[in-house]
């Protein structure tokens, strides 16, 4: 396996993919590049990004998408392209696939349709893992997962994420070959000779006693203990339900909703996206009714201690294998409590895996990922707030 990074901040869009895809294409050094990762700002959601780094590439299976933020090793670009090449071994297998037009009535069935693309023509492959990007805006994260695994396994290890806008409630653009597309989830599947190690952590502690949610239907929760779920945080905060609305979005990245679940070694969390009239919650993500629950709380020590803790896990799992490269799918929710002290999150990654192993990743408005460590094989959860370290060799 060849890797090859290359970006751009050229403000037109044909001369920064040029830029882009030109320096990794020379990064590997006369090797066919077989897959292409491009992840760019917002303002460079445009078809003629993808048909310049077509033209250049030979259509080759491009995968990426939008965020706020680009990882990489030259520190985050919040306005930019930057591309990722893989030219791969001969027995190193993979196959892209792409769902359109998802909600939340179809989400499942986008889900299994999804799987089903990426399994054709795996049938006698050793299947290794499957990333995903999804648009944020997708209401039903959980039962779409749930889909993808019907056919691919309910513990077959799965990676994604949902781009993101800087919180401006607008949709994430997906890159699937040539095209730009929305409502959307592409994926990639990996077998053969290939391996990875995966770690998954967030930071944040329980607050408080736990409670119930009493009554919940798929992301809204409607009463905690009896009560309008509204009122875990009027109690809390002193605050009644108008306060509480102007101040969510602050409230709801410091003090997340954690769920308990049981045999998982960390609470999965629950960002408050709205609060209904009736002092419902909604969140973004399932709450199934009966859950455990409480609040949570984090500091900056947690959070960076958290990504160390990732990464670690990642190497564990990898074991001996020399790391190829490393994709990071990180909270934008992190990305704002963090300010300015961001790139020391970034800097412990690359003291982890080395300042020369090629680093590409986003910042996301959702992450899907198993709570435990890879090698359990664990079910895959949509996440708020974690930082997810995937880690590539090659065997």
């Amino acid at each position: 396996m060849n890797v090859s990074f290359g970006s751009s901040q050229i403000q037109e869009h044909v001369q920064a993919a040029n830029e882009a895809v030109g320096q990794a294409i020379i990064g590997l050094r006369g090797a066919p590049a077989n897959l292409a990762l491009i992840f760019t700002s917002a303002e460079f959601a445009h078809p003629m990004v993808l048909k310049t780094a077509n033209n250049l590439l030979g259509e080759i299976p491009v995968l990426g998408c939008n965020s706020s933020g680009i990882i990489t090793n030259k520190g985050i670009l919040k306005y930019g392209i930057a591309v990722l090449l893989l030219s791969l071994g001969q027995q190193t297998f993979f196959n892209t696939a792409c769902v359109k037009d998802i909600n939340g009535e179809n989400s499942f069935l986008s889900g299994k349709e999804l799987g089903s693309k990426l399994l054709y023509g795996f049938k006698e492959v050793r299947r290794s893992i499957t990333i995903i990007l999804s648009d944020r805006l997708i209401t039903d994260g959980t039962s779409l997962i749930n889909g993808i695994q019907e056919d691919l396994g309910r513990s077959f290890p799965l990676i994604g994420a949902s781009g993101s806008d800087n919180f401006a409630n607008q949709r994430a653009f997906q890159y699937f070959n040539n095209e730009l597309v929305s409502d959307a989830c592409c994926g990639i599947i990996f077998g053969g000779k290939f391996s990875f190690g995966f770690g998954t952590k967030h930071g944040w502690k329980p607050l408080g006693r736990i409670r119930t949610a009493s009554k919940s239907s798929s992301n809204i929760i409607k009463e905690i203990d009896g009560e309008p779920a509204i009122k875990l945080y009027e109690d809390y905060f002193a605050k009644d339900m108008l306060e509480l609305a102007k101040e969510l979005r602050r409230i709801s990245i410091f003090y997340p909703i954690g769920i308990y679940l049981p045999g998982e070694k960390e609470y999965l969390l629950r960002n408050v996206i709205s609060i209904h009239d009736d002092g419902s919650l909604v969140t973004q993500g399932d709450v199934p009714q009966e859950s455990k629950i409480r609040l949570m709380i984090s500091t900056e020590e947690s959070r960076i201690a958290a990504a160390i803790s990732a990464c670690e896990e990642a190497k564990r799992n990898l074991g001996n294998q020399k790391v190829k490269f490393v994709l990071v799918f990180n909270s934008a929710a992190r990305f704002f409590l963090l300010g300015r002290q961001h790139e020391k999150e970034i800097g412990v990654i690359k003291e982890a895996f080395g300042g020369d192993t090629p680093l590409i990743g986003i910042y996301t408005n959702g992450e899907q990922a198993p709570l435990k460590s890879i090698s359990y094989l664990g079910q895959t959860y949509f996440h708020n707030q974690s930082i997810n370290i995937l880690a590539i060799g090659e065997q």
